[in-house]
């Protein structure tokens, strides 16, 4: 069987959060990976805290992707 998510709204998924379950990471990963707390990817994924220079290029290096990909 197949990973299935529900999603029922999808103006909640953040290009950072749909980066993340594109690779099928958790927060608990990606602080794992980049030193970042997990308290704080999870406010950077909900938009509540605007992530610091250091940690958008952290964090779109781990999702291979360009900084302006994850936000604006």
């Amino acid at each position: 069987m197949g990973f299935l998510l529900e999603v029922k709204d999808m103006t909640k998924l953040t290009r950072l959060k749909l980066a993340k379950l594109h690779t099928g990471k958790s927060q608990w990963d990606v602080a794992k990976e980049t030193g970042i707390p997990q308290t704080v990817v999870s406010l950077y994924e909900r938009e509540l805290k605007e992530p610091k220079p250091d940690h958008k290029e952290t964090l779109a290096k781990l999702f291979g992707k360009k900084v302006r990909e994850l936000w604006k």
